[in-house]
């Protein structure tokens, strides 16, 4: 490439144009002459801010066409400062590609400098989408959900500048992923419905997971109904049975059934997920619909029932792959059934070994949950033992808890009963939220 103090725009399309692989009559859209394109490149005639954006549309129509993710404005065309700009905004894409494929999760802080720093410079908002959605995944599996929801809402509010961009949806499900995981369930709920309306070429096995997760975020805000009027609308969209998206709709319809106290209801559905689910369903799969099988029975105090699908339950433990990310979870869910049953050494046991694959998978929000149950169950039982073994590690997890106004309240009330020696409104306090 010739340095861009000499260049002229000219020059500049035709490198453009040869770089899209194009001949010149491709671009003109019969709306100017393919001489004149000749003549522009050339330099022998100006290229007008007009016959510039003709060019520019021509060129991103056909690679729509192509199927090619290209989008090349007319300021590009106009200025070769920018376009070199766009040609270095790739090398960063590759970069972070790079990250993503080497399951490098750790950027350095320098980079994301010097990249946020490039990308204020230039108002290239198709190269800052995928950037800043490169960012988002990287920060995803590196389990930095508040860094991963900045950057993606960042590229979802780029993406709005390109009307014709089919890849909105996609980035609104993935903030619709993290609000979930985050607790943001509202917010999921109101990105969803965005989702559902993006895009009217969106495939229909999309459209059903927007409304899987619309239901999910329902069912956490214990909207029952609503939750299962967004699955019968997933369901419509979903229909193969092999679909292991329709299992996560079968098994989240059972679960509000349970929620709802329909327990005839929810067994049907659990019964029907175990006779589609063949020998090439994962055994952490089938272990699943057992733990919320049990779960069921526990809200419904049978015991009986509990020890039976335990039984089932720890058949199937067995061959379940140690790397799945799903075993902690299951896990957790089986010290819950013995806590019911009250065996609080089997109960200690299962949670240690949740917290230990939790910690390993980087399953912040699950390790969290465990370390919780670890410190109610060794309170309970006076087990002084685990206590001071798992208090460090309770003061390490509360140094990335974020604090808000309503937290920093209370804390500095609780400061001022201690420092004032009333000691049981510390304690009539704490325990009045913890009740909530």
């Amino acid at each position: 490439m010739k340095n861009n103090t000499l260049i002229t725009i000219g020059q500049n399309l035709r490198r453009i144009r040869k770089e899209l692989n194009l001949r010149q009559s491709e671009i003109t859209g019969g709306e100017i002459t393919r001489n004149l394109i000749s003549l522009i490149e050339n330099n022998k005639t100006p290229l007008s801010e007009t016959n510039a954006k003709i060019i520019s549309q021509n060129m991103n129509l056909i690679m729509k066409e192509r199927g090619l993710d290209i989008y090349i404005e007319t300021e590009d065309i106009l200025n070769p400062k920018r376009y070199d700009a766009k040609k270095k905004a790739d090398l960063y894409i590759q970069q972070l590609q790079n990250y993503l494929n080497e399951k490098n999760y750790n950027i350095e802080t320098e980079k994301l400098q010097e990249i946020e720093l490039f990308l204020n410079n230039w108002n290239l908002n198709d190269k800052k989408v995928k950037i800043y959605e490169l960012l988002g995944d990287i920060f995803y599996y590196s389990s930095e959900s508040n860094k991963e929801f900045i950057y993606l809402t960042k590229a979802l509010e780029c993406s709005f500048m390109f009307s014709d961009i089919k890849s909105n949806y996609k980035l609104i499900s993935k903030l619709v992923s993290n609000c979930i995981n985050t607790g943001k369930y509202q917010e999921a709920i109101t990105l969803g419905n965005l989702g559902l309306l993006s895009n009217n070429d969106m495939i229909d096995e999309h459209k059903g997971i927007f409304h899987y997760n619309n239901a999910l975020a329902y069912k956490n805000l214990n909207q029952f109904d609503k939750s299962l009027e967004e699955l019968v609308l997933a369901k419509k969209l979903i229909n193969n049975t092999n679909n292991k998206t329709l299992k996560k709709i079968m098994t989240l319809e059972a679960l509000c059934y349970s929620n709802k106290k329909n327990y005839n209801k929810a067994l049907s559905i659990y019964k029907e997920l175990l006779e589609i689910s063949d020998n090439e369903t994962n055994s952490d799969e089938l272990c699943l619909i057992y733990t919320n099988i049990i779960d069921m029975f526990i809200k419904n105090n049978d015991i009986p029932k509990v020890i039976e699908h335990l039984n089932i339950l720890n058949k199937y433990i067995p061959n379940v792959n140690e790397n799945s990310s799903y075993l902690a979870k299951i896990y957790f869910e089986m010290s819950n059934a013995y806590y019911f049953l009250e065996d609080y050494d089997l109960t200690m046991k299962y949670l240690e070994n949740s917290l230990v694959i939790s910690k390993k998978n980087n399953q912040k929000n699950l390790f969290s949950k465990v370390l919780l149950k670890i410190f109610e169950l060794s309170t309970k039982t006076n087990n002084t033992v685990k206590i001071n073994l798992y208090i460090e590690k309770i003061k390490e997890n509360l140094i990335d808890i974020d604090i808000d106004d309503k937290t920093k309240l209370l804390l500095n009330l609780v400061l001022y009963y201690l420092d004032n020696g009333y000691n049981s409104l510390v304690k009539e306090l704490i325990q009045e939220i913890l009740n909530k």
